[in-house]
């Protein structure tokens, strides 16, 4: 087979879809050395982190505008390549495609064809306007689509209540994964470089934040502030992936607290940098409203810590019995099991040991499989029409 794959997330700043892109494109490359791979990118390859062997392509495709190039310049070369199979792995793809061309879509989530009153609307202009535009695109680009891959079993029933068009044996489930390098290893020369590097001290509660308000990142730092102003604990609180936080709401409610220099908000750091600081916190904290897989209290349990997390969406089906599950709008809940977590060193110790069973559970060389199988039943389906 020929398969095109819409690899622009493998290679840029790379977070959740990111992270699936490109492991799901380097496990293929490791198990499949029959089918031929075109990797449709928007940008240059800089890290090169893509896949360099016989069986793998590489394509440019130029201007990198993300409408003209997913609607127009993508389905204009995969019928030139004469594609067997196209995977877009972003959420959406072309509402049109050549008639030979299997479409495959992975879709994280459908929070985007959600009811602001369900998950509110970011403060973030490129969040609305990519809610928006999936929002138009997806149920009309799933009038084409062969198959679904989605994440978890909950996104799976999502997917079927909002796009109608589609049938239960038409969405396949493929769990992600923690990369490898997040890994228990307790690095204390690195650990001291971090911290003067981002100014964090030995004991801190650990969390990952975003202007997407279902990341609860304001519900977090209420909480804290509450709680350290009341003397209930004395950690430091580390917030990742959330640089511009002064432009937001968070930055009038920490000023008015007088306790911004407990608080330390990062850009979005390296893995490396990412796996250190997971391993030296105390908890970590990941009260998000909505999920189609949640892989980041995953990557805790791998570094050892304990989480605490929410218990909605697809997240307890995920972490099962290995994180404490809590109440992802409750002020109090989230309060009641930070004090818990962090003054019970057994109880600690208890989610940690069950964290690093869980994880056990998931593979990206499984998940890749699992893919690759997928896009073989294709192939046999259209052998037998």
């Amino acid at each position: 087979m020929i398969i095109g794959v819409d690899a622009r997330f493998a290679v840029r700043n790379r977070r959740g879809i990111g992270n699936y892109s490109l492991n799901l494109i380097r496990n293929l490359a490791i198990i499949d050395s029959v089918n031929q791979y075109i990797l449709y990118i928007d940008m240059d390859d800089l890290e090169e982190v893509l896949p360099n062997q016989q069986n793998f392509f590489i394509k440019k495709l130029s201007p990198a505008n993300y409408i003209v190039w997913e609607q127009v310049l993508l389905p204009l070369q995969a019928k030139r390549d004469n594609l067997d199979v196209l995977h877009c792995l972003g959420n959406t793809a072309p509402i049109k495609i050549a008639r030979k061309t299997k479409l495959v879509l992975s879709i994280m989530d459908v929070m985007y064809l959600k009811d602001y009153s369900v998950l509110p609307q970011s403060y973030s202009t490129y969040q609305k306007f990519g809610r928006v535009y999936r929002k138009f695109i997806v149920p009309r680009a799933a009038r084409n689509i062969t198959k679904v891959i989605t994440i978890s079993n909950f996104s799976k029933t999502d997917i079927l209540y909002h796009i109608k068009t589609l049938h239960s044996d038409e969405v396949a489930v493929t769990y992600l994964a923690a990369n490898g390098i997040f890994k228990h290893c307790k690095n204390e020369l690195t650990f001291e470089r971090l911290k003067k590097k981002y100014n964090i001290l030995d004991n801190f509660i650990f969390t990952l934040g975003a202007t997407d308000l279902r990341k609860n990142t304001e519900r977090i730092v209420r909480v804290y502030l509450y709680l350290r102003s009341n003397k209930m604990l004395s950690e430091q609180l580390v917030i990742s992936g959330l640089p511009d936080w002064r432009d937001t709401p968070l930055y009038s409610m920490i000023q008015k607290s007088s306790l911004e220099k407990h608080i330390v908000f990062l850009d979005f750091v390296p893995e490396i940098e990412l796996m250190c600081i997971y391993n030296f916190a105390k908890v970590f904290l990941y009260p998000s409203l909505y999920e189609g897989f949640g892989l980041p209290p995953l990557e805790a349990m791998s570094c050892g810590v304990p989480v605490i997390t929410s218990n909605t969406t697809s997240i307890p089906e995920i972490v099962g019995n290995s994180a404490m599950l809590i109440d992802p709008y409750s002020d109090e809940a989230i309060k009641n099991a930070l004090v818990l977590m962090l003054n019970d060193e057994s109880l600690r110790n208890i989610y940690i040991e069950r964290g690093y069973n869980q994880v056990k559970k998931f593979s990206w060389k499984k998940m890749a499989s699992e893919t690759l199988g997928i896009y073989m039943e294709l192939q046999s389906l259209e052998m037998i029409s």
